[in-house]
């Protein structure tokens, strides 16, 4: 499949609100996320847990808008994706987070190995 099909996968699961879907499916056991600077995160199980526990706190979601997407798909699940998107929710505590973020997914055999997030989260 091509990246660009599996990238599309992921985005339709977070247009109807599901982020650990996407984590559990597309990310590989081993994976590293990493926010800006902040140390990176390691492995599919730790973090779908996290994000898991995190998304209990979502009281609303306003949606999500990619403005530009770019596929550097070298064939057989592998390659990079980068893209801008945008993205709203309410959650416990915070009447307002708004996500403004670049996004670079590093795939190797059709699962994501490394995926970076920059940009801002507004509180």
């Amino acid at each position: 499949m091509k990246l660009a099909d599996l990238h599309q996968e992921i985005i339709v699961a977070l247009e109807k609100g599901d982020f650990v879907g996407p984590i559990e499916k597309f990310y590989a056991p081993d994976v590293v996320v990493r926010t800006n600077n902040e140390a990176p995160a390691h492995g599919r199980d730790a973090i779908a847990a996290a994000e898991s526990e995190y998304v209990k706190g979502v009281t609303a979601f306003h949606g999500i808008r990619v403005l530009a997407t770019a596929v550097d798909d070298h064939g057989d699940g592998n390659g990079t994706v980068f893209y801008e998107v945008e993205m709203h929710w309410e959650h416990t505590g915070t009447p307002k987070v708004d996500v403004h973020q670049a996004v670079v997914e590093r795939w190797e055999n059709g699962k994501i190995a490394a995926i970076r997030f920059y940009g801002d989260v507004t509180l």
